[in-house]
């Protein structure tokens, strides 16, 4: 099992490319809503070495569409579904780095603060606070374990809660150290209440909830070897045919769907050059 956390060098990489060509990227709404949801998750950036391939890969498996150069380096290429911004690619320079990564934008109150919050509880400051253009105030951090984790403060206000859509972002999950420890920390940090959610399963599941809405997932890492890290999650409606298609398309399926595992609605999946996601169908039959 290969997922790993987000090395230094790498984010120092991705860092390199936000701040001195100063990519054009999009805000996280089409639309301005002026509308902040601290503690929801509005944007997935993917780190990668190969463009082209994760293009192919990606529109191969959910037929997601991009705006940018059609070059294997190109800097920044925006990630479409049916037409809407969902997130972005970005090209790294560095092949020292063996692995690729998605990298989640957490929607906080002020960044600034936030990232004094994360220094006293020595957590990492990968790039202190700055303005990206069209995208708002951003930081990129690691929690006191150690998952990678991009916070912002949108220019434009954050996106709408909405009906799930097949093929688009469906959940991020926290694979933790410590549960309780990333319980406390992430309550303070974005005002998460903590709930264990039942799901059949002999390892304790939790949710983060913001008010009545929930936010995302946290669970103790199961497998050996597995740093602390967020793991987004891709709607889909027939797990088991989108995991057919992965090996074709130059990925790997790390977990199949499996009837013991959330009655075989879920798979882990990594792409051609490393990133790792999962696909679920919701809500489970």
């Amino acid at each position: 099992m290969k997922i790993k956390s987000l090395s230094l060098l790498f984010v120092l990489f991705y860092l390199a490319a936000c701040s001195s060509t100063q990519l054009i990227v999009p805000p996280v709404t089409t639309m301005p809503t002026n509308d902040y949801k601290v503690g929801k998750f509005v944007w997935y950036d993917l780190l990668t070495d190969d463009v082209l391939a994760v293009k192919k890969f990606y529109g191969g498996l959910f037929g997601w569409q991009f705006e940018g150069e059609e070059r294997i380096d190109a800097e920044y290429t925006v990630i479409l579904q049916s037409g809407t911004p969902i997130g972005g690619i970005v090209f790294r320079k560095e092949k020292k780095v063996d692995h690729s990564q998605w990298l989640s934008y957490l929607s906080v109150a002020d960044v600034d603060r936030a990232v004094e919050m994360i220094k006293a509880k020595n957590g990492i400051i990968y790039r202190e606070p700055f303005e990206l253009p069209n995208r708002g105030r951003v930081a990129v951090v690691a929690d006191p374990q150690g998952a990678a984790i991009v916070l912002i403060k949108s220019q434009t206000g954050d996106p709408e809660d909405r009906d799930l859509i097949t093929n688009n972002w469906l959940w991020t999950e926290l694979f933790a150290s410590d549960i309780k420890k990333a319980a406390d920390f992430y309550s303070q940090l974005v005002g998460y209440t903590v709930e264990e959610f039942d799901t059949g399963l002999k390892i304790p599941y939790y949710v983060f909830k913001q008010n009545s809405t929930l936010r995302g997932g946290l669970l103790k890492i199961p497998w050996e070897g597995v740093k602390p890290n967020w793991l987004p999650y891709v709607l889909v409606d027939d797990p088991g045919k989108i995991a057919g298609q992965v090996q074709s398309l130059g990925g790997q399926v790390l977990i199949a769907p499996n009837k013991d595992i959330r009655q075989g609605s879920v798979a882990l999946i990594q792409d051609p050059m490393g990133a790792v996601f999962a696909i679920q169908k919701w809500p489970i039959e």
